[in-house]
């Protein structure tokens, strides 16, 4: 029950000069204003009420400037009467002792600001809040039922339970339902308890516990109850109320949760797995509703393993309605990859308790690879192992494309408990059409962008797998040929891919639609014979620029682009609607007047310090070149800006036929398998109607539709 202490000061007529030191006598009804105060503290009943905050009071009277005016320390010293001059105050009361632990002794305090005016009475309330933590016990019929008398709950200010402490005065002592109060200190935020009895058949049961982020005011309920189910046990809930509010007597009855604990290690401790069993007692209050385990993202249904024992190397027990035992052995664990793995259980019963606990396995056996670990344009990836066992010897570490042939090499020891292994391309070395030593990937080797892996290592016999799915690989820059506006298709020469049109000659590339082509354009390219001086303009395409001056054009071969991956060819669709005999000749090309002509698309990853120029016209080529050939063709006399790394290649020697797109993939080969692009433009392609078009050495009437570029890896 509650009783509400009120105390009411009246104020009556009191001479000027008796009020206040901020100044000189001022006619009342001009300066001065009186002050009716009340104080109240809703306070509970403790022991047998003789304890009276009122008893241990302490008013404080500030003026605007925040300077002590008045100070009472009693309820005796409050004057009947108070007179003050007009103007802003505050008022500070204290009511109680501030004392660490008590069952009786309790503190309250309250402030309220106010304004006096001139010839009017102010009337000003104070409520005063406990300030308090307040700690109350119940106890079930459970508790006295097996323990009787014997008995008590002893309750402590900080993180853990001191048993040196428990008769200092900062400690309480409970044998039954009651409510303390505590005056924690500064920077204490936490409370502990213990409970200990005596079992008339088990001996002493104890158990102790740690309420945090104690609040004050608030009020934290602990109920207790026996359960004399396995493992038997006493619980008990800390619940804390609306600590808004002055009113302290509200109470929650609450049934423990379910327990979660470890047979024989600590859940908040890494467990260092190698083998045999780990279990799990989890133990509820009421009949257990449901319990679930997650393990690696997939749930599994405690309650209903109990009964089907449906997962290798995972046994649940059911002991009673309330409790379980879960058992993991090594079939569980295997094949998972090394690491850190959390496990986590929540448990309901039929109460409304809820119970929940998480507990990392780290286990032995293949890491997870991360990005760190991968080079998508060395082609390799570093795979590690956790070892615990200093005796291993050896580690045999594997890799295969998911679904594929496993790759297998000796790990090394690293020397801080982990083996590793590099795995990277094999190549294959052949030489081209044009006496050229070239390199190809050898199909399942290294790996590549965006793509998945199986990852393994096999330790003293026992395997761990992980899996590996690589970033995506890069795109080509409009390379879906959608965007009508690139330069290629206009005389504005600005954009990434780039074409000869100019105002000499009809389109040399334009935008159009082909059959099996992807969205909704594709790039047409179609050859002519300009000008009288000029016998022939090959259609084309490329990533460069272009620049007219007469009667001669010059490509600018080369773009940047920032190599993350390396490619392994390049897809493209293309269909060569109109491919003749040659028409054209004048500047001594390879291919003589009447045999058929060639179209040609190719690719380049180059490291050039500047782009590669060709300048073809009515004038013989300078600076003609074939990425084929690994050197700079033409005139033979220009210096190359840099290196050629590697190309794919297709000369077209024939006429498409079935009225459709055709979708084909160039495989790259490289020159070399190591070097990364560096240079300011680094990757070239190439489309023409006709492959000696720098020559005037071609078909006229060509006709070659391409599309949808892009890189497979």
């Amino acid at each position: 029950m509650k009783r509400l202490l009120t105390y009411l000061i009246p104020a009556m007529a009191l001479m000027l000069g008796a009020c206040s030191k901020q100044g000189d006598e001022l006619a009342p009804e001009t300066s001065a204003g009186t002050l009716t105060m009340r104080i109240s503290t809703r306070a509970e009943a403790a022991g047998d009420g003789s304890y009276d905050p009122m008893a241990h009071l302490v008013v404080r009277i500030y003026n605007g400037n925040g300077e002590l005016i008045r100070k009472y320390t009693s309820k005796e010293d409050l004057p009947e009467r108070l007179e003050l001059i007009a103007g802003q105050y505050r008022v500070a009361v204290e009511a109680g002792e501030a004392v660490e632990a008590s069952f009786t002794q309790r503190l309250y305090k309250g402030e309220e600001p106010f304004t006096v005016t001139a010839g009017e009475n102010t009337p000003v309330e104070v409520k005063c809040t406990l300030q308090n933590t307040a700690v109350a016990t119940l106890f079930e019929e459970s508790v006295t039922e097996n323990f009787g008398s014997e008995f008590e709950v002893r309750v402590m200010a900080g993180d853990t339970f001191d048993a040196d402490r428990i008769d200092a005065a900062s400690t309480l002592r409970y044998t039954g339902d009651a409510t303390g109060y505590f005056t924690l200190g500064e920077g204490v935020s936490s409370l502990s308890w213990r409970f200990r009895g005596e079992h008339p058949s088990r001996g002493t049961i104890e158990k102790s516990g740690t309420i945090t982020d104690v609040k004050a005011p608030g009020r934290y309920t602990l109920t207790f109850r026996y359960s004399p189910d396995l493992p038997g046990f006493i619980d008990a809930v800390a619940i804390r109320v609306d600590d808004t509010t002055d009113d302290f007597d509200d109470t929650i009855i609450w049934s423990p949760d379910p327990t979660i604990k470890g047979d024989g290690f600590e859940l908040s401790e890494k467990q260092q797995y190698t083998g045999g069993e780990k279990r799990f007692q989890i133990t509820t209050v009421k009949p257990t509703t449901s319990a679930r385990m997650n393990f690696n993202g997939k749930q599994y249904d405690l309650l209903s393993e109990a009964s089907t024992l449906a997962t290798a190397g995972l046994s649940v027990v059911k002991n009673a309605e309330n409790a379980l035992t879960v058992t993991l052995s090594e079939a569980f664990f295997a094949g998972c990859p090394g690491g850190d793995h959390p496990l986590r259980l929540e448990v309901t019963d039929n109460g409304g308790g809820q119970g929940d606990a998480e507990c990392i396995f780290t286990l032995q056996g293949v890491l997870t690879p991360s990005a760190a670990d991968c080079n998508l344009w060395n082609n390799t990836v570093t795979l590690r192992a956790l070892v615990f066992d200093p005796a291993v010897s050896s580690v045999t570490f594997g890799l295969r494309s998911k679904g594929g042939q496993w790759q297998e090499t000796a790990g090394s020891n690293t020397g801080d408990g982990t083996w590793s292994a590099t795995f990277g391309a094999e190549w294959e070395e052949s030489v081209n059409e044009n006496g050229q030593t070239i390199y190809t990937p050898k199909a399942g080797t290294g790996i590549w962008a965006g793509s998945e892996y199986e990852c393994r290592a096999v330790i003293d016999g026992s395997e761990s797998l992980a899996s590996l799915t690589t970033t995506a690989g890069q795109t080509i820059p409009g390379g879906d040929m959608e965007d009508g506006s690139m330069s290629c298709f206009n005389n504005n020469h600005g954009s990434f891919w780039d074409s000869g049109n100019n105002s000499m000659s009809s389109p040399l590339c334009v935008p159009s639609t082909c059959n099996g082509m992807e969205g909704n354009h594709c790039a047409r390219l179609q050859a002519n014979k300009p000008i009288l001086l000029v016998n022939l303009a090959a259609g084309n395409l490329f990533t460069g620029s272009f620049n007219q001056s007469g009667t001669s054009g010059t490509v600018s071969f080369g773009q940047p682009y920032d190599w993350q991956a390396r490619p392994r060819m390049m897809r493209l669709r293309y269909y060569a609607e109109t491919l003749g005999t040659v028409n054209q000749n004048q500047h001594s090309g390879p291919l003589a007047i009447g045999s058929q002509d060639q179209a040609r698309i190719f690719a380049a990853i180059v490291d050039w310090n500047a782009q590669h120029s060709v300048t073809s016209g009515s004038s013989s080529p300078k600076g003609v070149w074939d990425p084929a050939k690994g050197i700079y063709g033409g005139d033979n006399t220009t210096e190359a800006s840099g290196r050629i790394i590697g190309y794919a290649s297709l000369l077209i020697t024939e006429q498409s036929s079935g009225g459709k797109m055709i979708t084909i993939d160039l495989p790259f080969h490289f020159y070399d398998t190591s070097a990364k692009p560096s240079g300011s433009y680094t990757l070239v392609i190439s489309c023409a109607t006709s492959a000696y078009g720098d020559f005037m050495n071609g078909c006229t009437s060509n006709v070659l539709y391409v599309d949808d570029f892009q890189w497979v890896y």
